[in-house]
């Protein structure tokens, strides 16, 4: 049977191929992820792993809830679950939307093969990890959260589940599960249906849990905080406070001082194991003359972060298009609209999208 002929791609298309390139397994070495997220999903993530131990914080049918000033998470038969939402279960989701960041946002079923979510994980025990899977799934199929809204929804609280009502599940080696279109939409940026997504290391989702607990939850804040000072002189310097605050249920100073008094072995010689377990595409240092003398040297430091081979040519593109913007509206001029690509018949982000 002879060989369909290939069509040309469109514009988009071939954008999207380009930034594929950079996400897929085949990339080269020094690819990373591109990822799908906003402040609330980067709030949702930071916050579904706490443990939930207070009374106060269930209702009479063992649900449990997380309440901030902007942010509600709600966990249905908290109490099922032997220990909470793992960490598993968060990197699962970054996982399945990695894939759907591939797919354009432009189907909330998500298809992940089980061999490449492996490979993803570095794991290579495949019963043990169908069954971490399952239990994943189980999860996040009880989770929704409350965020306060933008754009014509402004300050009002928008109620979101995770999954789409079809149960999730590992059908013909494949990981099959389906988002709710509501949870795509809190990710849009206003009313101008863009999303935003951000570059994430493997490193970050390769590994032990149990040997770097912290290597994630570090990845993933230095990701976001790099995506949301793009073009400052502070993008690539972050604080270890703020960074210890990105990771749940890192020790506690007053409780480790309160009992073993350990605060190097418990806290300070886990943050830089984890932080160098992030090589090679992250290295870092203290910005200090000499290493931290203790805990207050510590944690009042800043760390300049190092990326390896961090696609730059985007970044210039990024800058150049937001001094255009500026300019732009200094001179009360309201930008062009974009001219819509007849050919794409998938949604797949350019760059404007990507870093609006």
């Amino acid at each position: 049977m002879p060989e369909e002929e290939k069509k040309p791609l469109s514009p988009a298309q071939t954008t999207a191929t380009q930034l594929i390139q950079v996400v897929t397994p085949d990339a080269p070495s020094d690819g990373y992820y591109l990822l799908t997220q906003s402040p609330s999903s980067n709030k949702l993530t930071k916050k579904v792993t706490q443990k939930i131990t207070d009374p106060a914080q269930f209702d009479l049918f063992g649900d449990g809830h997380i309440d901030e000033s902007d942010f509600r998470l709600f966990i249905k038969g908290y109490r099922e679950l032997a220990h909470g939402v793992k960490q598993s279960a968060a990197m699962l989701l970054d996982s399945l939307m990695i894939i759907a960041t591939e797919n354009g946002m432009a189907d909330t079923l998500v298809t992940l093969p089980l061999k490449r979510y492996m490979q993803m994980r570095g794991l290579s025990d495949e019963k043990e990890i169908r069954k971490q899977v399952k239990a994943d799934i189980d999860a996040l199929e009880r989770i929704s959260f409350e965020y306060r809204g933008t754009g014509k929804n402004k300050g009002a609280w928008l109620r979101v589940h995770i999954a789409g009502g079809t149960s999730g599940q590992i059908k013909n080696g494949d990981i099959i599960f389906r988002f709710n279109q509501d949870f795509f939409d809190s990710f849009k940026v206003g009313d101008s249906g863009k999303y935003l997504y951000m570059f994430f290391p493997p490193e970050a989702l390769q590994g032990s849990i149990r040997a770097n607990p912290w290597k994630y939850w570090l990845a993933r804040k230095i990701a976001e905080h790099k995506r949301m000072n793009i073009g400052k002189p502070n993008e690539d310097v972050i604080g270890v406070q703020t960074l210890i605050d990105g990771c749940p249920d890192y020790p506690k100073y007053e409780d480790v001082m309160a009992e073993s008094r350990h605060v190097g072995m418990l806290i300070i010689d886990p943050f830089e194991r984890n932080m160098d377990a992030l090589a090679p595409r992250i290295t870092w240092e203290y910005q200090l003359p000499e290493p931290p003398r203790d805990y207050h040297d510590f944690i009042d430091a800043n760390v300049a972060i190092h990326w390896s081979a961090y696609p730059k040519d985007r970044m210039i593109q990024i800058e150049a298009g937001k001094k255009k913007r500026a300019k732009r509206q200094q001179a009360g001029e309201n930008p062009a609209p974009r001219k819509k690509q007849k050919s794409a018949n998938i949604p797949l982000p350019g760059m404007e999208d990507i870093f609006p």
